[in-house]
């Protein structure tokens, strides 16, 4: 046993610490500031009591998740390097965290609206409260470096002046550290005032909750008589010498707090090769703990010849272990086999490998858990050491006091006990940096992620174009039933919220009863495209003319130009004219499709057709019966007169069906903006239209399913043509459900590349859901893609062109996971309609994360997204007709 876990030793430092105890049942320690090794903090520096300089870093996040192996080797192999470039030093890892104030994030958010609807303050007040609930703390990864010591006498007795003149005789040394960890692999900065701050109060109120508000730092240097600032009020007790815990009591938010903590330590270990294994960095394990946790860890990076000389010490000790097992004719153990094989690849390693990744370390982790009450404390240990099962031994050593002492700056070693050594690349594989990490922290809560540790996701759909200067298209990808309806929902209703206005395109009908709900009822309207005035899909007035007063000499588009002013008028011209062309291009393909198969993919309809537009002007102001005009004059002089009479009658009999009227104004002129100008968010239905089956041939439509084609195409179009009638620089939201309809005509590719091409440019969100990814690829999205949501996905091409989508190499075993997204629950409808639904979510920032979206946070909104073809209200006896049965013959269901 070492002499840190006697009693002895144990009563000595509770001396030294002014360890009082009035027995078992009320311990009490009384802390001085003398009692502290440290005595001095100038900037990132740390000074102790025997002259000690420590350097202080605070790592930049890193992201783990959806890599592929290669950059997963890549990232730890630059850790592990950094690591090994500090040989000789003693490195210090403190992990702890920081909580997100989230009020802070309710205020930024409010602040970020622009006129929202009435029920926004009831709104944000119980968004607040739901986040509240969720961990919003960041993860605060230290690294120390001890740098060299300076004299201990001008610590104590001196001016300070003259301990920051030999920190300036220091600052050779601390330069050269500070260009290692600002490396690849660390990307660290030096430690800030405010960051110092929060690592000495974690540190010294070790497990108390952490403060709501930060304190003011006027200063980055605080000497021996400033640190009753952090230790005044804070008292640690032990129960006995050899408890298995101390309490710790301080105040906190004018409240007198206590905890229970116990300090674990890392023992035996035997990790997988990550990230071959599938594994992510091994001390990430604790991100996935429900619950707070501190990290300490003192590690020497120790010089090859130094580790070389210790080894070969070792595996002389077993060769004469051998040599006296054969003297006296008995078989050598197996475990001394086994320790003389180790002992030869490690040799063999520090000897041959490769350089700077052969060195070695020796180190000590500790994990400090917390607890209002001592159960909670042992369920909580008890969930550690499953985490880490069976890979990692956990160990629960005696001398409490003096482990916890570990996590307090300039505090040192209580026991060499525990030590793990290790390859420098095994420790460069524990990544203690890597976090998930996802949204913005602007936006409204989404959900929260569901990888590697539970956290709320924020997302403000409007960041990308009005921060990044990136485009608005994302893109929402599953099969049915994976969530995409409540997943464009949910961003619909947040953001209506807001007071952004919304147009949403919807071929199958539930999604206009997001207008029915109390919120949005006053604000919203539900259009059924198939009971609208004729006209209302007039193609001609999809496109709307460009703003003539956006091209000025005073627009940045044109400023840097010779001639801004004529350089404006020319993009003018170029863009109507493109408006034009556009319009026809439309035109022709509804007209087209109008016509039965046989007709319309003729030359002499291709002939007669181009004939016709060359009669119209493609403004805004015509119609399709300006189409046939242009066929009757073609009908005169042309020889192709009879095939011109046919198309004229065909299309006459198409104006008069119910879905042709909609395209075919009964009179010229006229104005239907009045149904949308009014309202924020507008849902058009196309409930009721016959679309074709995707494998059935063209040849085989009937004429229901052959008009209802440029029904949902044009549709499309008048959506769109509703949100480009507002301010350029207005917010706006586009949702194009079932996006991969449109895909079948060439308007309709030109629609979704227009949507993706603008998005920046008019500030808008666009929403395309899909089942396929390979349909935003196929019309050439890729490049406009911002963010990308993909929930369950099967099917080997389905699963490639979303991963090409998230930017995410194949063969990296991702595809059986798209698969594996919101998992079914055989034999339980109810559980299934109400399980949240996962999505892999790339933010467009270069983040992606596994997110869960859960349904049942706000009931209304539930109930309006719900698409299940049963009414959930309904009772047992209406919802299972079979139970009504066999309750009748007096059966039991």
């Amino acid at each position: 046993m070492s002499r840190d876990t006697t009693r002895k030793g144990f009563l000595q430092r509770a001396r030294r610490a002014n360890f009082q105890s009035n027995g078992p049942d009320k311990p009490k320690v009384r802390r001085e500031r003398g009692d502290l090794q440290l005595t001095d903090v100038v900037g990132h520096l740390t000074v102790t009591r025997t002259g000690q300089v420590t350097a202080w870093y605070l790592l930049a996040p890193q992201r783990w998740s959806f890599r592929t192996h290669a950059d997963g080797n890549s990232l730890i192999a630059q850790h592990a390097q950094r690591l090994a470039q500090l040989v000789g030093r003693r490195l210090h890892i403190r992990v702890t965290h920081r909580p997100y104030p989230v009020a802070r994030w309710a205020a930024a958010l409010h602040d970020s609206v622009v006129n929202p609807l009435p029920g926004w303050d009831r709104y944000l007040q119980e968004e607040q409260q739901r986040v509240a609930r969720l961990p919003l703390a960041d993860k605060c990864v230290y690294y120390g470096v001890q740098i060299g010591k300076i004299s201990s006498g001008s610590v104590q007795k001196i001016a300070a002046k003259a301990v920051h003149r030999q920190l300036r005789q220091l600052q050779q040394d601390i330069s050269a550290v500070d260009r290692i960890m600002s490396g690849p692999g660390l990307d660290a900065r030096p430690a800030q005032a405010t960051d110092m701050d929060w690592l000495m109060t974690r540190s010294i109120g070790l497990g108390l909750p952490a403060p709501l508000h930060s304190t003011p730092q006027p200063t980055d240097i605080w000497n021996e008589s400033d640190l009753g600032e952090w230790t005044d009020g804070i008292q640690w007790a032990a129960p006995s010498p050899f408890a298995d815990h101390i309490l710790v009591s301080g105040n906190r938010s004018g409240r007198r707090e206590q905890r229970y903590v116990s300090v674990l330590t890392l023992g035996r270990m035997d990790l997988p090769d990550i990230p071959e294994s599938g594994m992510g960095p091994w001390l990430q394990r604790l991100d996935q703990l429900r619950f707070s946790y501190e990290l300490s860890a003192t590690i020497d990076v120790r010089d090859a010849t130094e580790a070389g000389n210790e080894i070969n010490k070792q595996l002389d000790r077993i060769r004469h272990q051998y040599s006296h097992h054969r003297e006296h004719g008995v078989q050598p153990p197996l475990s001394l086999t086994r320790q003389s094989q180790i002992g030869q690849i490690v040799e063999d390693d520090i000897s041959h490998g490769a350089a700077g990744l052969s060195t070695r370390t020796r180190g000590w982790f500790r994990i400090a858990l917390s607890a209002p009450t001592l159960e909670t404390l042992e369920e909580r240990i008890s969930k550690l050491k499953e985490k880490f099962q069976p890979s990692v031994l956990i160990a629960h050593p005696q001398g409490q006091y003096a482990l916890a002492r570990e996590f307090i700056p300039g505090e040192p070693l209580s026991s060499e006990a525990y030590a793990r050594r290790m390859p420098v690349r095994t420790l460069g594989a524990s990544l203690p940096s890597v976090t998930s990490d996802i949204g913005d922290r602007r936006g409204p809560n989404l959900g929260y992620t569901s990888g590697v540790s539970r956290r709320p996701v924020m997302w403000h759909p409007w960041n990308s174009m009005e921060t990044r200067d990136s485009n608005g298209l994302s893109v929402v990808l599953g099969t049915q039933g994976s969530g995409k309806t409540a997943l464009c929902g949910s961003i619909c209703y947040h953001t209506s919220m807001m007071g952004v206005p919304w147009v949403v395109l919807d071929p199958s009908g539930p999604i206009g009863r997001l207008c029915e709900m109390e919120d949005l009822r006053p604000y919203s309207k539900a259009i059924n495209l198939m009971h609208s005035e004729p006209g209302t899909l007039n193609p001609y007035r999809m496109i709307p003319d460009p703003d003539i007063a956006r091209y000025t000499r005073d627009n940045p588009e044109y400023r840097g130009a010779d001639n801004p002013e004529i350089t404006a008028m020319r993009a003018y011209q170029t863009d109507l004219q493109r408006a034009t062309r556009i319009r026809n291009t439309l035109a022709q393909d509804v007209l087209t499709m109008m016509l039965p198969r046989e007709i319309a993919t003729s030359r002499e309809t291709h002939m007669v057709l181009t004939q016709a537009f060359g009669h119209v002007e493609g403004t805004i102001h015509n119609s399709p019966r300006d189409v046939i005009d242009g066929l009757r004059k073609v009908q005169q002089s042309s020889n192709y007169g009879e095939h011109a009479q046919y198309l004229i009658q065909l299309l006459e009999n198409a104006a008069e069906t119910p879905h042709g009227q909609l395209i075919f104004p009964a009179a010229e002129g006229g104005d239907d903006g009045y149904q949308t100008r009014h309202w924020r968010l507008v849902v058009f239905s196309l409930q009721g239209l016959a679309l074709p089956a995707e494998q059935t041939p063209p040849e085989e439509w009937g004429v229901e399913e052959r008009l209802s084609m440029p029904m949902m195409h044009l549709a499309a179009w008048y959506a769109q043509s509703r949100i480009y009638q507002r301010d350029i620089g207005e917010r706006k939201g586009l949702w194009l459900d079932e996006a991969h309809d449109f895909q079948r005509v060439t308007s309709g590719r030109e629609l979704l590349r227009k949507t993706g091409r603008d998005s920046r440019k008019h500030n808008t969100r666009a929403l395309l859901s899909t089942q396929d990814g390979q349909d935003a690829l196929t019309a050439g999205l890729e490049n406009w893609v911002d963010s990308v949501f993909v929930g369950r996905t099967v099917g080997s091409d389905a699963q490639r062109a979303a991963l090409k989508l998230l930017r995410i190499e194949e063969g990296s075993g991702y595809e059986e996971m798209l698969a594996g997204l919101s998992p079914e629950v055989h034999g339980n409808d109810k559980r299934n309609s109400e399980r949240p639904r996962e999505f892999v979510f790339s933010d467009g920032s270069g983040r992606v994360e596994r997110i869960t979206i859960p349904l049942r946070q706000r009931p209304a909104l539930y109930r309006a997204l719900n698409t299940r073809p049963r009414d959930e209200e309904r009772s047992d006896m209406q919802a299972n007709p079979w139970l009504s049965m066999t309750k009748g013959k007096g059966g039991q269901a």
